[in-house]
């Protein structure tokens, strides 16, 4: 019997990072992290990096970086994905944005990994999805995508690969195991003999090969948690090349000392490390399509039951994430009217258009909303006000495009994000004095 570990990593950094924190997780995380990663014959990972990670690290003199990841890729040791450029929640922005986000990020891509990059995997940032986004992404021609496994409404897949209704095939995430690695809760020793004996028993139906995908944040390994890219996947890369056997008994089904007539020997399990896009080369298409529930890597059960699907962008009860989504939506309404423009008819409507996309473009990425959650202690007003000068400076331009075109359409969106940009500042100021007060 043999184990698939399909690991994922998702590599994103802000458009507004600092230089100088760039350089330092560039440096502590993501070379030292590709260059184990290049010392393993049998590595094979499965490799999401946003498209504005590799312009900073590129504008910023980083380039080796990316050179580095693209001789992984070259050398089979890598895939990259397909994902959404500057890291949006993608069921949260219009659709036009979403198509924008994953060409924008496609061409990227094909410029710094070759025009023999295709469309296979992809990565919904946050993996934030709802069956529009299953669809649009299968419409733009990608063969699967990545969820969390909160996401999957049937029974756990470990030995089938499920698929939607318009034949995307469709990944989950072990969130358990996932959530170990990423807190430390777990050796490498550990984790290998975990995923060898999971889904296995004496019956006939666990004695089939299975797999599980791990997908979490690259920037653990060595940024997060120092010198984990060795500790935790050099280590394991090492075991399985060894090859590792697992040889943890299986829950409830001892091991004999001597087989005798009746008694049942059960093999040992070998692991195995690859792509995700190879996952179908191993298991079966299951028959029956199925839809995927809306929801993110960060939603827990009682926020589906709660009917809140993205819990720490787009939560009903927390006023910042309400005013914030009104901005945006104001936005979105007075961009489509700036999109419909003439340029060619004024340098000054072509000028601020420009700019105004340059901003909105960047404006929708997760950041700002995730920094707005005191409760689970991602709180920090100034960065959410960087996404909010984002948008503030969007509107600006936005609206001077129309003015300069003779379009008065645009005032009342206009307003009202003017309106709800105080509304959050009071907001910000009123969390931060109740969080004073409880320190």
């Amino acid at each position: 019997m043999t184990t698939y570990w399909a690991p994922l990593l998702h590599l994103y950094q802000p458009p507004w990072q600092d230089v100088d924190v760039l350089r330092k997780i560039n440096h502590e995380c993501y070379k030292p992290l590709f260059e184990v990663i290049e010392l393993h014959e049998n590595a094979k990972f499965s490799i999401n990096i946003n498209g504005v990670l590799i312009e900073l690290l590129d504008e910023y003199g980083m380039s080796d970086t990316i050179e580095l990841l693209r001789n992984l890729e070259s050398e089979n040791k890598v895939e990259i994905l397909g994902t959404a450029k500057y890291h949006p929640i993608l069921p949260l922005i219009p659709e036009k944005e979403v198509l924008r986000q994953i060409q924008m990020n496609e061409d990227l891509n094909k410029e710094f990994f070759g025009d023999h990059w295709e469309r296979k995997g992809f990565f919904p940032p946050e993996l934030a999805v709802s069956p529009n986004v299953a669809k649009i992404v299968r419409e733009q021609g990608y063969e699967w995508i990545i969820m969390s496994g909160i996401a999957c409404p049937a029974k756990w897949c470990y030995d089938q690969i499920y698929h939607s209704p318009k034949g995307l095939k469709l990944f989950f995430r072990d969130d358990i195991l996932s959530n170990k690695i990423s807190f430390k809760k777990a050796t490498a020793k550990e984790f290998l003999s975990e995923i060898g004996s999971m889904h296995k028993s004496s019956t006939q139906e666990g004695k089939n090969n299975t797999y599980v995908i791990t997908a979490m944040d690259g920037e653990t390994f060595g940024w997060h948690i120092k010198n984990y890219e060795t500790t935790f996947i050099g280590k394991a890369l090492n075991l399985i090349e060894e090859g590792f056997i697992n040889d943890t008994p299986t829950k409830n089904v001892p091991y004999p000392k001597k087989p005798q007539n009746n008694d049942i020997t059960l093999e040992k399990d070998t692991i195995k490390i690859e792509f995700i896009s190879n996952l179908d080369q191993f298991f079966p298409i299951s028959r029956e399509p199925m839809t995927p529930l809306s929801s993110s890597w960060s939603t827990s059960y009682d926020d589906l039951q709660c009917k809140v699907c993205y819990p720490l962008w787009h939560h009903p009860e927390n006023n910042i994430h309400v005013f914030y989504s009104k901005t945006m939506r104001s936005l979105n309404k007075l961009m489509n009217l700036a999109d419909n423009l003439d340029l060619t008819r004024e340098w000054k409507v072509e000028n601020h258009y420009n700019t105004a996309r340059w901003f909105y473009d960047r404006a929708l990425h997760s950041c700002p909303m995730w920094w707005a959650n005191p409760f689970q202690g991602t709180w920090s007003p100034n960065l959410i006000y960087k996404g909010l000068e984002l948008i503030i400076k969007a509107a600006l331009n936005a609206q001077l495009a129309l003015v300069y075109a003779g379009i008065n359409d645009g005032d009342g969106y206009f307003d009202s994000i003017s309106y709800y940009h105080g509304l959050i500042l009071m907001e910000i100021y009123n969390v931060s004095r109740k969080n004073n007060k409880k320190g």
